[in-house]
């Protein structure tokens, strides 16, 4: 269907009163009358331009900040939430009983997509993220850029579309910095922008250009400056640049993709931080001062963190004190210390690798306890752990799929034998099962093909050893499955 007409659509659907949809009525004849005599690319520009001036105040500035990413990019949902939930674009005043800021975001741009600005992608494998990434159609991205400039929310530096220079350098609160292609000119003079308060700079993941002028920027200046984000930037001798110690105002530090060699202690000191994404693909040094970060409530560590990665200073990371924290993902339990992880009384999604069984006993005694407080786990349970282990006439290996937040599950252990599926009560939510190792003798497909929420499964190298598998149930096949 032309964008047009969905987005006509998306605006009438919203009105529910008389009223409301007289002021609709009203408005649309008004862009029509305008709009007659006029080219048609004019007029499609004219409804586009109505569907912004419609939106709800509280979702103009969620729909400009779309205007940072690139054109015909898979915007990822959680860097999104992150940026938005960082400036105090989501309201506390709109959270319903039980729900949080991420829960609020999400809602906020449900509405978008019900009025057809954005186009998202449901999320198959999540169970409490109902997206998994957002886009922006062209037209509509050109509306975006539009508004954001005129209404000094947000410029684009993008070489490839002609904008090589921010344009206002007072009045522009936001700013992102495309580049490929683009010289290292253009960053020496992000200085004169010192009323910022979003910063980012976005490369292509595939294109890694080491940046030589980097250093000539003093991030000191940016006093207002609430997010930061270097993706997949690669600084010059992996160092991050001065003066980011002292943005005190800061929320959102990302260096997703970067290759930053050592995170500085300085930056545990930062006492606003919220959001701290370190997932960077290589060997990386980290203090062990993160619990410093009071405020701290999303922590995303390397994948690295899981086998090579090094504590500065030796021992586990400290996690005691991160009272506000909501989200770890890439926790291990050889590099943190998993008594600390217990007492994180907001923690709602954990992402992580168990390689003890005293670890992996305690987690899961914790979340069958606070069933009601974690809302997503993953977890990658090594070969270390023995899963058969009894205890009180359960197995561990039962234990871990009777928690209802448990999703995504990985195991390379010895011999398994799958718990019988039980109702409402084993394997409630697991939405991606990978075993491998596991020996399997008998056919696992009589327990795998009645888990109700199973959406991808993986049965890796010695995974099942047996003679053949049956499948009975038919809506199982609709299930990816992976050997």
């Amino acid at each position: 269907m032309p964008l047009p007409i969905s987005v006509l659509g998306g605006i009438l659907r919203q009105e529910k009163t008389s009223i409301e949809w007289e002021k609709v009525c009203r408005n649309l004849d008004s862009y029509l009358r305008h709009g007659k005599g006029l080219e048609n690319d004019k007029r499609v520009e004219q409804i586009l331009d109505l569907s912004y001036n419609v939106l709800p105040f509280n979702l103009k500035p969620c729909f400009l900040y779309l205007a940072c990413f690139r054109e015909d990019e898979d915007i990822e949902i959680k860097d999104l939430y992150l940026l938005w939930m960082a400036e105090g674009i989501i309201s506390l005043e709109d959270r319903g009983r039980g729900e949080s800021l991420q829960d609020v975001a999400e809602r906020y741009l449900f509405e978008l997509a019900s009025r057809c600005m954005v186009q998202v992608k449901i999320n198959e494998y999540s169970i409490c993220n109902r997206f998994k990434s957002c886009r922006l159609h062209d037209l509509m991205r050109d509306l975006c850029l539009l508004k954001g400039k005129t209404e000094g929310f947000v410029d684009v530096v993008d070489r490839q579309r002609g904008r090589d220079e921010a344009s206002s350098v007072c009045k522009i609160s936001r700013l992102a910095i495309h580049l490929d292609n683009l010289d290292d000119d253009h960053i020496r003079n992000i200085g004169k922008n010192k009323n910022l308060r979003s910063l980012l700079f976005l490369e292509k993941r595939w294109k890694f250009i080491e940046r030589n002028h980097m250093e000539d920027v003093n991030f000191v200046v940016f006093k207002s400056l609430k997010n930061l984000i270097f993706e997949s930037y690669k600084f010059k001798d992996g160092k991050l640049p001065k003066g980011i110690e002292h943005l005190i105002l800061l929320k959102l530090l990302s260096i997703k993709g970067s290759n930053v060699e050592e995170l500085p202690a300085s930056i545990c000191k930062l006492p606003c931080l919220q959001s701290l994404n370190l997932q960077v693909n290589r060997e990386m040094k980290i203090p062990n001062l993160m619990y410093k970060l009071r405020r701290l409530r999303h922590l995303y560590m390397p994948d690295a963190i899981w086998s090579w990665s090094i504590i500065i200073g030796g021992g586990k990371l400290k996690l005691d004190g991160l009272n506000d924290l909501e989200t770890l993902i890439g926790f291990s339990s050889s590099k943190f210390e998993t008594t600390h992880l217990l007492k994180l009384q907001k923690l709602q999604v954990l992402n992580g690798i168990i390689s003890d069984d005293e670890s992996l006993s305690m987690i899961v005694d914790h979340i069958l306890n606070h069933q009601d407080q974690f809302h997503d786990t993953q977890l990658f349970v090594r070969k270390y752990c023995n899963v058969n282990r009894e205890e009180d006439g359960s197995t561990l290996f039962r234990r871990l799929v009777m928690c209802h937040s448990l999703s995504d599950l990985r195991t390379d252990c010895g011999v398994i034998k799958l718990p019988t599926y039980e109702c409402h009560m084993l394997y409630r939510n697991v939405t991606v099962l990978t075993l491998e190792k596991s020996k399997m003798e008998e056919d696992p497909m009589e327990v795998l093909e009645k888990l109700p929420m199973l959406r991808r499964l993986r049965l890796e190298s010695d995974a099942y050893v047996g003679r053949e598998m049956v499948c009975r149930q038919l809506d199982f096949l609709s299930s990816e499955v992976c050997f």
